[in-house]
């Protein structure tokens, strides 16, 4: 695993991602995958078709990784929460 601020990320946001109609979670996997700053990516019950965890530099950062997102086949749009400070991240414990 690296450490994101290995590359100068030391912010992130939590996008969720709105598709068109209905595409599965492989076409989202792809569609979210080819780019560098997604940490993770969830289908969600609820409006939005996922919810995209990314890592940038900073605001002009995210704005480019949220314009190519938003570029991608079948996505029509992003709401984007950004992280202030992280209060608790807690590895899990296989014991």
């Amino acid at each position: 695993m690296v450490d994101p601020a290995a590359f100068g990320w030391h912010s992130h946001g939590i996008v969720s991602l709105f598709c068109e109609g209905h595409v599965t979670g492989e076409q989202v996997r792809a569609a979210v995958a080819r780019h560098p700053e997604v940490g993770g990516a969830y289908t969600m019950a609820g409006q939005a078709s996922a919810l995209v965890v990314v890592r940038e530099r900073n605001t002009a950062h995210l704005e480019d990784t949220l314009e190519r997102l938003r570029a991608e086949p079948g996505v029509t749009g992003t709401q984007t929460q950004v992280v202030l400070s992280t209060l608790l991240e807690r590895p899990v414990d296989a014991s």
